[in-house]
């Protein structure tokens, strides 16, 4: 039976979601890549050795344990396979249906496989001691598993391949001990298939020398036959036929696959000697059909993802590639664009590191030939240069894009900006330095104002004679707040611009001449603060993370006179859209609202319709950001406001005629 020593019940999180951030980047996904349980390279048991949290999906980011299982044997179902050397996801089966759990080694133990095998002339001892000798050797063979010492997965701390101590039965000596490294605790495998190797360092053996790291010597632009892969806890090693007999590597290389079909070409398409970026072009087709015989992948799980395809035209045969070609699907680009970094690289093709001649330029307008959206969503500009057509990518921190007909657009650039990371004690106090700074309330992390003051520029003032703290900052914003009163005011350039009901009443010192404690939610609110509160670390402290998206603005053209009974403003919007894991961000709004009316009279509040064109590279993406309001004829006093959360970025009071009705 399962011994449920603590069950949660799963509380629903509201989760806000923009059109101007995304949820941020994580570790860990629902989608966790996993191998069913086999009893080697996923053991079919697990134990726990401490209690364990468990989840309904991998991902400890976006949701809370359901509950937690004191120490025990459990049946597993499936996992990732590092579980030996890091962090991994288990499912596993439990009375009430499967569930997933994560350790690390040092929380586990699980029974050695069944067999391994042997890769070289291996001592044997009657005991897991080498103090008497070894009684016998066991040529290269795979032997059956009796037991092993405890932990015998598990790496030293300052060895990444131990030793340990494996018990195997024979059928001569009876039970004998094997005295291996981790690297020597594995199965081998038999592969046929045809391989490509850019590179590879050899050598006679699976076995890694990580001391050393001595090879052999070296292949290169290679097609090599793989007969065998042996897969231990720390990786896999793969053996491949030369000239001097069987060697071995490390690399998995790119498997060659038969598939014939054709690929309709737009744009003229070069062919590689080899499926190689790296390698010579052999000549370059007109736009038309290939005919495909042979594929390969290059993908190093990470920023690498390049199809090849073995081409056999009547023309020529060569190797081609997508992702070094002229791509199909470009559009016309009647835009300009406008470079103000220093330097421009100039590429061969869009989304590859292949110069053009080596081709530069520098600060200067553009219009574009064509553009190109690459699969990541990010967008490509191919532009006529001195050293010929070309592919270039914008810098979003710097660069701009006018839309043709939307000279006037405002240009609205976003940066993040880094106020530190706090850590939490055990007594659920927040430090900085030796300074005490904040603590867990109601659950809920809370900080000083004048802390928040300092990390966030804002002089503080008060308390005035009604108890009342203000937070002012050098654009003209201020917020005032008052201990227990859960109601704040917040101004613009002194005037008062709205009152706001706070997440929480500020938390009151002990001291009276201090400033009160802000919750988070309340300073996301008033700061527009960005907080990532990690308080389910699993590996270290606890903390949270205080950060800002601050806006650069610039361009809007606000008119006069309008030549209908409807205003319209339009902007781009350059947004970082990076958040560190677990993040919560508030976004920007873009609001015009009639002078003088209360916050909470939609009706005469219009927001800005944001939506998203496409990505700009080094995650930022662009944003068509266009605000209508219905105009009264006559003159209309109208207020045109930025702000994240309630913190107000920008305002701009002014008049605009409409023409009277017919």
């Amino acid at each position: 039976m399962w011994k449920k020593v603590l069950l949660l019940a799963l509380s629903g999180a509201a989760i806000q979601i923009t059109l101007l951030a995304s949820s941020g980047l994580a570790y860990e996904y629902a989608d966790t890549p996993t191998e069913p349980a086999d009893g080697f390279f996923v053991p079919k048991k697990l134990t726990f050795v401490e209690k364990m949290p468990y989840y309904v999906i991998p991902n400890t980011l976006k949701n809370a344990p359901e509950g937690s299982f004191s120490p025990q044997t459990v049946d597993v179902i499936e996992a990732e396979v590092h579980w030996a050397t890091t962090g991994n996801w288990w499912k596993i089966h439990t009375d009430f249906g499967d569930r997933w759990v994560k350790t690390v080694p040092w929380q586990i133990e699980v029974p050695p496989p069944a067999t391994i095998r042997l890769m070289s002339e291996t001592p044997m001892y009657a005991r897991a001691s080498e103090a008497g000798g070894p009684t016998a050797a066991l040529s290269p063979q795979e032997v059956t598993v009796v037991e092993a010492e405890k932990s015998w997965f598990r790496q030293a701390e300052m060895d990444y391949n131990p030793k340990r101590w494996i018990k195997v039965h024979t059928t001569w000596l009876g039970d004998q001990w094997v005295h291996l490294h981790l690297d020597e605790i594995g199965a081998l495998l038999p592969l046929d298939r045809t391989v490509y190797y850019p590179s590879v360092y050899y050598r006679s053996s699976p076995h890694m020398d990580y001391i050393t790291y001595q090879y052999e010597g070296l292949l290169t632009k290679m097609f090599l036959h793989q007969t065998a892969e042996y897969r231990s806890l720390l990786g896999s090693s793969y053996q491949f036929d030369t000239e001097n007999g069987p060697k071995w590597s490390s690399a998995p290389s790119m498997p060659i696959t038969s598939e014939k079909k054709t690929i309709k070409r737009t744009q003229p398409s070069p062919l590689f000697v080899y499926p190689d970026s790296n390698v010579n072009i052999i000549t370059e087709l007109p736009p038309g059909d290939l005919n495909v015989v042979e594929t390969t992948l290059n993908d190093d799980g990470y920023s690498i993802h390049e199809e090849w395809f073995h081409v056999k035209n009547d023309q020529a045969e060569g190797w081609f590639s997508p992702t070094y070609a002229e791509p199909d699907g470009t559009v016309d680009d009647t835009m300009t664009i406008q470079l103000r970094g220093h330097v421009t690289g100039i590429l061969r093709y869009p989304n590859t590191r292949i110069s053009l001649n080596n081709g530069q330029i520098g600060p200067q307008t553009l219009h574009p030939l064509a553009a190109w959206t690459a699969p990541d969503g990010t967008r490509w500009y191919k532009i006529d240069t001195f050293v010929g057509q070309g592919w270039i990518q914008l810098d979003p921190y710097q660069d701009s894009i006018v839309l043709k007909g939307r000279e006037n657009d405002a240009q609205i650039r976003s940066t993040m900006r880094y106020q530190g990371v706090f850590y939490q004690n055990d007594s659920g106090i927040f430090t900085f330095g030796s300074e005490s700074v904040g603590k867990i309330l109601n659950g809920e992390p809370h900080f000083s104002a004048s802390f928040l003051a300092k990390q966030y520029h804002y002089d503080l003032t008060g308390p005035d004679m009604d108890g009342w703290w203000s937070l002012k900052n050098k654009d003209g914003y201020t917020f005032q707040i008052k201990a227990d009163e859960k109601t704040s005011k917040t101004f613009w350039n002194g005037a008062l611009a709205n009152e706001v009901n706070l997440a929480a009443s500020p938390v009151a010192t002990s001291d009276a001449k201090l400033p009160p404690l802000l919750s988070l939610s309340d300073v996301r609110m008033l700061l527009g603060a960005t907080t990532a509160n990690n308080d389910k670390v699993v590996y270290g402290d606890k903390n949270v993370t205080l950060s800002s998206r601050e806006y650069e603005i610039a361009g809007f053209n606000l008119p006069a006179t309008a030549d209908g009974n409807e205003l319209h403003l339009s902007g781009l919007l350059y947004e970082n859209s990076y958040l560190d894991s677990g993040a919560i961000s508030s976004d920007l709004q873009i609001l015009v609202k009639s002078q003088n009316t209360d916050d909470n009279d939609l009706a005469n509040i219009h927001l800005a319709k944001v939506k998203q064109l496409y990505g700009l590279g080094y995650n930022f993406g662009l944003y068509d950001v266009t605000l209508q309001f219905p105009l009264k004829p006559g003159i209309n006093h109208l207020s045109l406001v930025f702000q994240v959360g309630k913190r107000i970025l920008d305002k701009k009071d002014w008049d605009v005629t409409a023409p009277a009705q017919n």
